[in-house]
């Protein structure tokens, strides 16, 4: 599911995995939970047995909701990558397993990636990362007003256009692959 990127995943990118994810993880319980990180031991045995609720794509962030309240964080950031496998059993890399979810038949398994947390719902607007964070250019419920009335506010009127569309703060999501095909296509010097 994914393969080697030279460059951070972007919006798209980071999506596309979501959506992989949901499907195998939505409405299943957690069989077995594994944590590469040891200060996210504890949680293995907390989330067994929980369910997923949905997985979100937040900027260059992924989220896994569980029917619990809490979520589990993750930021592939350049090296990091999801792979969805059949079976019990792990695959052999030579990348680092930091994150296991086993679903009946099935495994998502993240490999280097070390921004990983747990979280309560009610934590995710103060993460330092996901509270920073624009609307999302995905999000179905953004629509192109918001963000065009976003973008000619005061704050950012005299920012140079390819600055605004890559600063997370501003638009999530946007990247330097997109923001140079999106300035491209629209015929607009950065």
């Amino acid at each position: 599911m994914g393969g080697y990127h030279s460059a951070m995943p972007e919006g798209p990118e980071i999506r596309r995995t979501a959506d992989r994810l949901a499907a195998v993880l939505v409405g299943n319980s957690l069989q077995r939970v594994y944590f590469g990180l040891p200060r996210l031991k504890a949680w293995e045995t907390r989330l067994e047995g929980l369910s997923v609720c949905r997985v979100e794509a937040r900027g260059k962030a992924l989220l896994t909701h569980l029917d619990d309240g809490h979520v589990i964080y993750s930021h592939n950031q350049l090296y990091g990558r999801w792979e969805v496998v059949e079976g019990r059993d792990w695959p052999e890399s030579r990348r680092q397993l930091r994150l296991a979810l086993h679903t009946p038949g099935r495994m998502a398994l993240l490999y280097s990636a070390s921004e990983i947390e747990v979280l309560g719902a009610d934590q995710l607007s103060g993460h330092p990362y996901l509270g920073r964070l624009g609307p999302d250019v995905l999000d179905e419920a953004v629509d192109a007003g918001q963000l065009f009335r976003r973008l000619d506010g005061d704050r950012y009127r005299r920012r140079a256009f390819v600055r605004l569309l890559q600063d997370q703060g501003v638009l999530a999501g946007m990247g330097t692959y997109l923001c140079c095909e999106a300035l491209h296509v629209a015929g607009v010097h950065p």
